[in-house]
């Protein structure tokens, strides 16, 4: 089977989606928020019907109308604390190689040391429509934009025959539902690359010997980076 090498942006958008889909599938957080709230109503009844005392039914009202704020506003808090994650932060990268036998993910931050995974290390696969997530044990999962764009080897067909032939054989999740509700409108700032600020650097005792005596301009080539770097 031959392999695919994409690359995967750990921008905003993305990690709201992975969080999305572990908050529903894995930590279940309005599942919880669900049984609070009828463990409430049950204290409720008992204490109006039994205890005639107006002290648990208020508190129970309490916690209920608390709950239920939580669980409309999942979201919202998610957006509020990834905004925050990313202020002052770079958009990093992980460009990841999938082929039959392993995984290689080589972050932006890190690239001279790529992280080389058996599938066996692989214990659980999530799919929606915008990502496959592989989890690796109980640390961070190596995420795989699905998008045609992200693709820089291989093609879409093969990526997911691959990921659906390991996931026949370990826990998997999918869901076709886009989890986003609230519509994505966070606008990450803008860092100078590496390259960008050592010629800005150049450019200046070019311009601070000029005034000294004449210097031949030398040409600097540049790249120019499109993509911000983050953390992990």
């Amino acid at each position: 089977m031959s392999k695919i090498t994409t690359i995967t942006k750990l921008d905003f958008r993305t990690l709201k989606y992975c969080n999305l889909f572990l908050m529903k599938f894995q930590r279940r957080s309005k599942l919880w928020i669900i049984i609070t709230v009828l463990l409430s109503v049950g204290i409720i009844v008992y204490d109006l019907l039994k205890l005639h005392s107006k002290m648990f039914s208020i508190l129970g009202g309490i916690f209920i109308l608390y709950s239920i704020y939580q669980f409309i506003s999942l979201e919202k808090k998610l957006d509020q604390q990834l905004a925050g994650f990313f202020r002052g932060r770079p958009v990093n990268t992980q460009t990841i190689e999938i082929d039959d036998e392993k995984i290689t993910v080589t972050r932006s931050f890190d690239p001279e040391n790529p992280a080389v995974y058996d599938w066996s290390f692989i214990n659980q696969i999530f799919e929606m429509p915008q990502y496959y997530m592989l989890m690796v044990g109980k640390g961070s999962p190596i995420i795989i934009d699905r998008s045609e764009e992200a693709l820089l080897e291989g093609d879409k067909a093969a990526l997911d025959e691959i990921i659906l032939e390991k996931a026949s054989l370990k826990p998997y999740k999918k869901t076709e539902e886009d989890l986003v509700k609230i519509p994505i409108t966070f606008v990450h700032e803008e860092f100078p690359t590496a390259d960008a600020v050592e010629v800005d650097n150049v450019t200046e005792d070019v311009m601070e010997a000029s005034e000294e005596e004449p210097v031949e301009a030398e040409v600097f080539e540049t790249e120019e980076d499109t993509e911000a770097e983050e953390e992990k």
